[in-house]
């Protein structure tokens, strides 16, 4: 198992924090204007997985694999991750009945997670010299 550096973690952090504010952002405007939850979280998603793979790259795995190989896994991994975001917040806001903005940040709490595990392992994964 390849060991975690602070500074991949901080990388990734920062580069998902900045996402997932843009994703929320959309969803909240999206929201605003009467869409629902659920497709705006969706819509939101999509752009906060536009706006990360430039910013993971840069500051969380900068030795990453060649665009032309990390690409195409990286759409399969936001179509993935999508998933799970749907799936979550479905769970969490029409099940469990949790207002939507708490029911959004449990399940980025749970995509960040499943995504760092997926970039690290597939998608960016480094090479070494």
């Amino acid at each position: 198992m390849k060991k975690v550096s602070f500074k991949q973690i901080s990388g990734f952090v920062a580069a998902g924090g900045m996402a997932t504010l843009f994703h929320w952002a959309a969803m909240s405007g999206l929201v605003l204007l009467g869409m629902d939850p659920l497709a705006a979280t969706f819509s939101g998603s999509v752009v906060g997985a536009v706006t990360n793979y430039g910013l993971q790259r840069t500051l969380a795995f900068p030795a990453a694999r060649p665009h032309i190989e990390a690409i195409w896994r990286y759409v399969l991994s936001c179509s993935f991750a999508s998933f799970l975001n749907l799936l979550i917040f479905f769970v969490l806001n029409r099940l469990f009945e949790i207002p939507v903005a708490p029911a959004q940040l449990l399940t980025t709490v749970a995509v960040a997670a499943s995504n760092y595990v997926v970039y690290q392992r597939l998608v960016f994964h480094e090479r070494t010299s």
